[in-house]
């Protein structure tokens, strides 16, 4: 069922387009979000750069990879401390097939917003190494292997459990 983008509200428009991006329905985001940005140009207000990013999501999945990856730089350009345009931009150059790219976008996203779920699990999912613990000898040898095994179930460990009187 086509959408009547006419007869919804900005905010509506604005809803729409993200729920359809968090349902891969890609050409109906960039069909919303479009609507949504030409109207804030008409009235000749800016477009948030976050709303720049998810457009540019959508265009990259619906269109062209290239234009998407455009727009989402230049939401980066306006706008250093939001970590989902950064998820946007990552999730873009994976789908260029340019992990390196998406890796180190992904690790600047995670010093603006540590804890932010979309980039951890991006970043989890594309399997990034962890540092050698120590950094003089190879990743291989036996030494850095343990530590690194002891280390990693350190980190696992949930904490002490409080017992309730």
């Amino acid at each position: 069922m086509p959408l009547d983008v006419w007869s919804l509200s900005e905010e509506q428009l604005l809803r729409h387009g993200r729920d359809a991006l968090w349902l891969e329905k890609y050409p109906d985001a960039c069909e919303a979000l479009l609507e949504y940005c030409e109207r804030l140009k008409r009235y000749e207000r800016p477009v948030p750069p976050a709303v720049l990013a998810y457009f540019g999501l959508a265009v990259g999945h619906s269109r062209n990879v290239r234009e998407g990856l455009k727009l989402c730089l230049e939401a980066l350009s306006q706008d250093r401390r939001n970590p989902n345009i950064y998820l946007c931009l990552a999730r873009l150059y994976i789908l260029a097939k340019s992990k390196k790219n998406a890796v180190d976008v992904l690790s600047q996203g995670l010093r603006v917003s540590r804890k932010h779920r979309g980039l951890n699990a991006l970043r989890d999912g594309l399997g990034v190494r962890q540092k050698v613990p120590i950094p003089f000898l190879p990743r291989q040898n036996a030494v850095n292997v343990r530590l690194g095994r002891a280390f990693r179930k350190i980190k696992k460990k949930p904490g002490p459990s409080v017992a309730l009187a």
